[in-house]
């Protein structure tokens, strides 16, 4: 393609060239009309030439200038259907591609390859809400810009051309099919869910410093993304939590209804796992991150190590050891001398020590008793059969009759003492008739209950005592009962309190049931409830109150995730002439109608930060155009000042 540089594009001085692919060359350029710095984008002929891949371009062209978000690169301008060229113009963004970034290794630690990814998935969050799929994600459509804010690229451009083409054209738009997903590969529809995939394989190769899908030939990389096939990542990245490591295994199913959803969602997982560990402005650490890597990343590892640390000795404290020794691992990966990760870790281990000798005491205990019980079974077998072999003796009472002779004494319902041996003579030189007192078989002991010391023979009946209950519950003549009142008011179980984690989407203080309102505003609330339905209710000085319900159970994780609902802010727009109209969403009126009435913007419910974003359109006839970002403050009004340039 012959070099466009010193020609004019309707409007739009060429410059000098950027860059160039196989579908296209990128160009800066000039807007004469404006005076700013533009990128314009030129397809290649065998593209342009395509009625059809016009027509798409142009269509692709609206949905994404409909897009307004501090991660996504503006469009300004497109050709027209019957222009010689055609172009898309853009934002000039001074930085390099996030590709350019990675190729110097990857982003240690895993958390901050996780707050790029949040960045992305913010902006694709965007875009999937208008209908806008990008369909080519990848590094090289990723802008780092001179101040660190990264912007995402090429929007919805990979439909300019079919699979066929994006598959046989070196250095096409897709680049490397490493980074497609499953059903583009198969020529599926390609929805929310393939973009999730394609940001999947970016946060891997981020953490680990290569694609997980990468093979020596590109028939063998797409055998491997169909599937499913690649490596753990924790093998190669000890310090990567399992948090981050199943958030990365989502994003990579083969199946796409095992994927997040949409971008949302994955920007909220990542948000979550951010904020609890102090990371809640993902925006400002990037651009102290890209201001200088070498320092931040040293600083990043010990607030991680901090937070990690108290973590773990909440867990401990919790008797959630599996928990405390993950954090811990993930701790001495990071800094493998940590005196105090060491003696948690060694605190933890002899605990465990001492629950297996317990466990193995138990199971001695056990197998002791068993013996025992197995032995006076035997007894009384042995005993039944020796009693019937053997006629039972009687005295004779004057007349002849017989007479059963006094029986010791012994209190009544108490079976005596059998004689100190089979068939011995009954104390006082006479033999124990066969009447009740008569030697009974032996109860078992109560389980679990140790067995007394006593001076009766071995094979002997030990004597009862008074209190001891009778066989199967009944209470003897003589024993304690317990007392109509304690029959009729039980003792009430004593309710224990269970650990729960409440995340507030940015941050925010909260208040349980009618109890004390926290502190401070955070993004992770870690307080101790009683089980069941709670009300919470989140403020901040930023927010209204909104009052929330979490079920809180017995066994459970218990980890809840609430949002908090910033305050709408007023925007007047006091622009010259002042009849001019503005337009900020769906409201439109006059700048001097905003001044008197102003536009009352309300923020989603939970976004990643209170700092608001809204771009203000005006516009007069026979003067020219102008678009504002504007950053709003959730509660605090704001003026718009300026004037318009006559066309």
């Amino acid at each position: 393609m012959t070099t466009l540089v010193g020609r004019h594009i309707g409007r739009y001085r060429i410059l000098e060239q950027l860059g160039s692919g196989g579908m296209s060359v990128v160009y800066k350029g000039l807007d004469t009309a404006l005076d700013r710095e533009v990128a314009v984008k030129v397809l290649h002929p065998h593209l342009a030439g395509k009625d059809e891949s016009r027509r798409r371009l142009a269509r692709e062209a609206r949905a994404v200038a409909k897009l307004h978000h501090p991660n996504i690169l503006e469009v300004f301008d497109f050709s027209a259907a019957d222009a010689q060229d055609a172009f898309i113009v853009t934002e000039y963004i001074r930085g390099q591609t996030l590709k350019t970034f990675l190729d110097e290794g990857p982003m240690d630690p895993p958390e901050l390859a996780a707050m790029v990814i949040h960045e992305l998935a913010a902006a694709l969050a965007h875009a999937h809400e208008a209908g806008v799929i990008h369909r080519d994600l990848k590094p090289e459509n990723v802008m780092v810009r001179e101040d660190g804010v990264l912007k995402l690229m090429d929007f919805g451009i990979a439909r300019l051309m079919d699979i066929e083409e994006r598959m046989t054209v070196t250095g096409t738009l897709v680049g490397s099919p490493a980074h497609m997903a499953p059903e583009i590969i198969e020529g599926l529809e390609a929805g929310p869910t393939a973009d999730v995939f394609s940001v999947g394989i970016m946060f891997y190769a981020a953490m680990t410093g290569r694609l997980p899908f990468s093979a020596p030939n590109t028939t063998a990389t797409l055998k491997r993304i169909l599937d499913g096939d690649y490596e753990d990542p924790r093998r190669r990245v000890p310090a990567l939590s399992d948090a981050l490591a199943d958030i990365c295994a989502t994003c990579l199913q083969r199946d796409p209804q095992r994927r997040y959803p949409d971008a949302a969602r994955l920007r909220d997982a990542l948000a979550d796992h951010l904020a609890g560990l102090g990371f809640a402005r993902v925006g400002e650490e990037l651009v102290s991150f890209f201001a200088d890597p070498a320092s931040y990343r040293k600083l990043a590892r010990r607030r991680i190590v901090a937070t990690l640390l108290e973590r773990s000795e909440r867990q401990v404290a919790e008797k959630r050891a599996p928990r405390a020794l993950a954090s811990l691992n993930q701790v001495l990966a990071l800094d493998a001398t940590n005196a105090r990760a060491l003696a948690l870790l060694k605190g933890i281990q002899r605990a465990q020590r001492i629950k297996t000798w317990r466990r193995r005491g138990l199971r001695l205990g056990v197998g002791v008793a068993a013996a025992g019980l197995l032995g006076l079974g035997g007894w009384k077998a042995r005993h039944a059969n020796d009693a019937e072999a053997t006629p039972s003796p009687v005295t004779t009472a004057p007349g002849g009759a017989a007479a059963t002779p006094p029986a010791p004494d012994v209190p009544a319902g108490i079976v005596p003492t059998p004689p100190p041996g089979d068939g011995a003579p009954a104390a006082g030189g006479k033999e124990l008739a066969g009447r009740p007192g008569t030697p009974q078989p032996p109860r078992p002991a109560a389980p679990g209950a140790r067995p007394a010391k006593s001076a009766t023979p071995p094979g002997a009946l030990a004597p009862r005592t008074e209190s001891a209950p009778a066989v199967g519950g009944a209470v003897r003549a003589g024993a304690a009962r317990p007392s109509a009142e304690d029959e009729e008011s039980p003792r009430k179980p004593l309710v224990r309190k269970l650990p729960v984690s409440i995340l507030v989407r940015p941050y925010g203080s909260i208040r349980v049931d009618d109890g004390a309102i926290s502190s401070q505003p955070l993004q992770k609330h870690d307080v101790e409830v009683t089980p069941g339905r709670r009300t919470v209710t989140i403020s901040c000085d930023y927010c209204e109150d909104v009052v929330d319900t979490i079920d809180v159970q017995p066994g459970g994780d218990n980890v809840f995730h609430l949002r908090a609902q910033p305050k709408a802010s007023r925007l007047s727009v006091d622009f010259e002439p002042a009849g001019a109209q503005v337009r900020v969403g769906d409201q439109l009126r006059s700048a001097a109608e905003s001044v008197k009435d102003p536009f009352e913007i309300r923020s989603p419910r939970g976004p990643a930060g209170f700092q608001h974003t809204v771009v203000v359109e005006i516009s007069h006839p026979g003067y020219v155009p102008e678009r504002r970002v504007v950053h709003l403050r959730p509660g605090d009004p704001t003026t718009l000042r300026g004037s318009l340039r006559p066309e």
